[in-house]
């Protein structure tokens, strides 16, 4: 039924530096149309390529036919992108089937800050690919790579670049091992929008 669509039903959906493209598979289940992104080295673009696939698969052996999640799926796209140097044709054309050019309601970029040398062209990414009434979701924890502060950066390179930034709440899970620190489990969470639905500078 009607009440039973998820909000993300038929949505533009992209991710960038995905890896195995965890939050595209969600975002596939809910029924958004997704385009999956990495860096263009052959074994990132193939292993997301083989995810979007196995996980249509699954959907295809229990949902119906005619169900959106699964139509939208079957239109699932794994595409390389380096940011700042890739140009955007092929990420923008993905979900399209007439070679229009489609930008993105919602954009994930998770765990992609911890190397603050990266945040300019991500943000500039983000900007070019996002549609005027979009959002950018940017989850990541703290690595220790680097100071704390240089990754936090971000909220307010972000605001220079013309954003509006919301903090959310974070979230503590637990970490991967004992020897790691509690912070590595903590994930914090960067929202990204456009003043009044505009374009930023």
């Amino acid at each position: 039924s009607e009440q039973n669509v998820h909000p993300l039903v038929g949505t533009s959906f992209l991710e960038l530096g995905a890896g195995a493209g965890v939050p595209s598979m969600a975002a596939m289940h809910c029924g958004a149309r997704v385009v999956c992104s990495d860096q263009s080295v052959a074994d990132r673009v193939r292993t997301m390529a083989e995810c979007l696939s196995r996980n249509y698969e699954d959907m295809r052996a229990t949902l119906a036919p005619n169900h959106p999640a699964l139509l939208n799926s079957e239109k699932a796209r794994s595409c390389p992108l380096d940011w700042g140097e890739t140009p955007f044709n092929e990420v923008t054309q993905a979900l399209s089937s007439d070679d229009g050019r489609e930008l993105f309601n919602v954009i994930v970029a998770a765990d992609c800050c911890y190397m603050p040398w990266l945040h300019d062209v991500m943000l500039d990414s983000i900007n070019d690919l996002m549609s005027a009434q979009g959002v950018a979701i940017i989850p990541f924890a703290l690595h220790g790579n680097t100071d704390d502060a240089d990754v936090w950066a971000i909220k307010d390179r972000a605001k220079e670049k013309g954003f509006v930034v919301e903090v959310l709440e974070s979230t503590q899970l637990n970490p991967p091992t004992n020897e790691m620190d509690a912070k590595q489990g903590l994930v914090h969470t960067v929202r990204l929008s456009r003043h009044n639905g505009g374009t930023t500078s």
